[in-house]
C-alpha cells in the first residue's frame, strides 16, 4: 500500500539548502513552520501548536525547489509523504514537533501584497511542474484559446 500524501501549508523560517549525496543525488531541504492560533480577546494571537516540517526534496523534487527557490518568509504548500516523526524541547522549555517529509510538490504563494491586489500569478507556478511548463496558478485559461478539460485544474489534493 503507498504511503499517504501529506499537505503543509505555511512559512518558511530560512532559505532552502541545496547539497548533493556522495554519489551525486542532488538534495534540497525546505523547512516550513505551521500551527494554529487564536486571536485574543484584547488583540493579537495565542499561539496554540507549532509544529516544524524539514521537508526534503530528492533529485528532479530537488530541481522544482531550486527553480521555484522560496526565500526566508516565503509562504508555501508543500506535498509529501511523512518519514519521522521527532519531538524537542527547547532552552525555554516549550515542546514542539518536527515531522520528516518526503517533498514531492511545492507551490510558493505570491507575496501579501500581491495576493491583496489581486496580482499575478504564484513565484513559479506549483505542484511538479518542471523548470519550463507553463506558469500561472489554477482555473488560467491555456492561451489562444477556450479552458480545455472541464474548465479549470484540479488541486492535486
Amino acid at each position: 500500500m503507498p504511503d499517504a500524501v501529506v499537505t503543509i501549508e505555511g512559512g518558511v523560517p530560512w532559505d532552502p539548502r541545496y547539497s548533493a549525496t556522495q554519489n551525486g543525488t542532488s538534495v534540497g531541504n525546505l523547512a516550513v513552520l505551521a500551527g494554529r492560533s487564536r486571536p485574543l480577546d484584547g488583540g493579537g494571537w495565542e499561539e496554540i501548536t507549532k509544529t516544524q516540517y524539514e521537508c526534503t526534496f530528492w533529485r528532479e523534487h530537488h530541481d522544482l525547489l531550486a527553480a521555484l527557490h522560496p526565500e526566508k518568509g516565503s509562504q508555501v504548500i508543500v506535498t509529501g509523504t511523512v518519514e519521522g516523526v521527532d519531538k524537542f524541547t527547547t532552552r525555554d522549555g516549550n515542546e514542539f514537533l518536527s515531522v520528516k517529509v518526503n517533498a514531492t510538490g511545492l507551490k510558493v504563494k505570491p507575496p501579501k501584497e500581491q495576493r491583496r491586489q489581486g496580482g499575478g500569478a504564484p513565484q513559479g507556478g506549483g505542484y511538479g511542474q518542471a523548470q519550463g511548463a507553463p506558469q500561472g496558478g489554477y482555473g488560467n485559461a491555456p492561451q489562444g484559446g477556450a479552458p480545455q478539460g472541464g474548465g479549470y485544474d484540479d488541486p492535486p489534493f
